[in-house]
């Protein structure tokens, strides 16, 4: 016998690992504000900690990162050169079981610490996965980006 279900989700429509969707939506809202504060605080640890272990992040025009280290390895050096001014706007999540999926707006800039040469602002849309964790956690296992026409 075959089966087949289509399935429109919304805030009202489930609940996540047992839990209210309101209840995981404020705890993916936290995880989210303490990602962008340590991307705006150019924190990599606290950044790493916010990933899975198997991490993918597929910026734009390059191929995929895969796993945390190879993420940090690809982002601490504009840390290191630049203070990373990161916001978001336009954000909608939707969920299923131990899987959330974000999209929204975003602007980059990245600003030069020693003050020399111009600042770099960017504008884009994001996707990103969360997976609730064994540590009951939500953390980010995929990020995708891409600027948006100029």
């Amino acid at each position: 016998m075959f089966c087949q279900a289509a399935i429109y989700i919304t805030s009202t429509q489930i609940q996540l690992n047992s839990r209210p969707m309101k209840l995981e939506l404020k705890a993916i809202r936290r995880q989210r504000d303490e990602w962008l504060d340590a991307v705006n605080s150019n924190d990599i640890d606290r950044v790493k900690s916010i990933l899975t272990d198997d991490a993918v992040w597929i910026p734009p025009g390059m191929p995929a990162l895969n796993g945390k280290n190879a993420i940090a390895d690809w982002i601490n050096p504009f840390f290191e050169t630049y203070n990373y001014e990161f916001s978001i706007d336009e954000i909608d999540v939707k969920g299923a079981g131990d899987w959330a999926v974000e999209h929204a707006s975003f602007t980059s800039r990245l600003v030069p610490k020693d003050g020399e040469g111009s600042v770099s602002e960017h504008h884009g849309k994001y996707i990103m996965i969360w997976r609730w964790e064994k540590d009951n956690k939500w953390r980010i296992e995929r990020y995708l980006d891409n600027s948006d026409p100029e």
